[in-house]
């Protein structure tokens, strides 16, 4: 899987989250990025990336 993979698998699970604690969670579980790197490639805070996805 590529990071562009990676990024778009990461937010569909993010929709169904509420918070960056049930996210990380889910880290391991779905082999999803780690927070900081969704930030970095979002250029937006993980709050706002959980807003957007709702």
């Amino acid at each position: 899987m590529n990071m562009k993979q990676a990024y778009k698998k990461s937010l569909q699970k993010m929709k169904n989250v509420k918070n960056k604690k049930e996210y990380i969670e889910l880290i391991k579980k779905y082999n999803l990025l780690l927070v900081p790197t969704l930030e970095y490639m979002s250029g937006k805070v993980f709050e706002n990336l959980l807003k957007e996805g709702k």
